[in-house]
């Protein structure tokens, strides 16, 4: 599989918005995990949750940087999901 092929999955990157949204699935991660996931990266971003707790939830991150690239987006996408994986265990 190649790397853009996963990023299809659950991670939508707007570069004109600043945005990359990541999609959770609420049966595998518990909505108090998703939230301290999201948490840990509000020094450097602007974070709206929303969603159906039984379905879906949405994770949009916005940049605060003003130049930002689709990688650096990717990579807040690939630090929330790795904080899900690490909290998730923890719980």
């Amino acid at each position: 599989m190649e790397e853009k092929d996963l990023n299809c999955h659950n991670i939508c990157v707007n570069e004109e918005e600043k945005s990359v949204v990541v999609r959770v699935n609420p049966k595998i991660y518990k909505v108090h995990i998703i939230m301290r996931a999201a948490e840990e990266l509000m020094e450097d971003s602007h974070i709206v949750v929303d969603g159906d707790p039984e379905t879906s939830i949405v994770v949009k991150f916005i940049s605060k940087k003003k130049d930002i690239t689709r990688d650096e987006l990717l990579q807040i996408a690939y630090k929330f999901n790795t904080s899900l994986v690490a909290m998730s265990g923890k719980a």
